[in-house]
């Protein structure tokens, strides 16, 4: 709801429930790379309003709750802490992050409460390494296919890895 300087979930999704968005807006809304104001008004008459759904909180380090909230609703809206540059230890976690390409995502020294979070990513599935037994979340990130594993990473789970299990929604229609 701040664009890059960051935001919560709870106010993005009032204002979808309460305004009529483009439902194949990528397209009408290319990334430019370049700071502007946000056009928040799809044309008039046009696109779709999510008033009829809800967003529910799953508990934080409940990974049970978290797998059947995926099986049963579909990706899980969740933010993590991919470092910044305010320590060594957190320039080393930002630097891991960015040049993610594979395996899974495992670093030392990071906050794991929802406050430390500073970037917003979905959860679209889990699994179990085959050479490691490492536990892992399948991600999709939000910068592109160019970045990471086709736009996607693996991170840690059941540890809470970054936070990346403190902060979690799924959405739901309304009854």
């Amino acid at each position: 709801d701040r664009g890059c300087n960051g935001g919560y979930f709870s106010n993005t999704f009032k204002y979808l429930q309460n305004n009529t968005w483009q439902a194949n807006g990528a397209p009408y809304y290319p990334y430019k790379g370049i700071n502007s104001a946000c056009a928040f008004r799809s044309v008039e008459g046009s696109g779709i309003q999510f008033e009829s759904l809800r967003y529910i909180k799953i508990p934080a380090n409940n990974t049970a709750a978290m797998q059947q909230a995926l099986v049963d609703y579909g990706p899980l809206w969740v933010s993590l802490f991919i470092g910044d540059q305010t320590t060594l230890t957190y320039k080393m976690i930002s630097s891991t992050f960015n040049n993610y390409k594979s395996g899974i995502f495992q670093v030392n020294g990071c906050p794991a409460s929802v406050s430390s979070s500073n970037h917003a990513v979905v959860i679209v599935g889990y699994g179990v390494d085959e050479t490691t037994g490492v536990p892992y979340w399948k991600v999709r990130n939000s910068w592109g296919p160019m970045w990471g594993d086709g736009g996607y990473f693996k991170i840690q789970r059941g540890v809470n890895m970054c936070g990346i299990e403190s902060g979690i929604f799924y959405i739901a229609r309304a009854v």
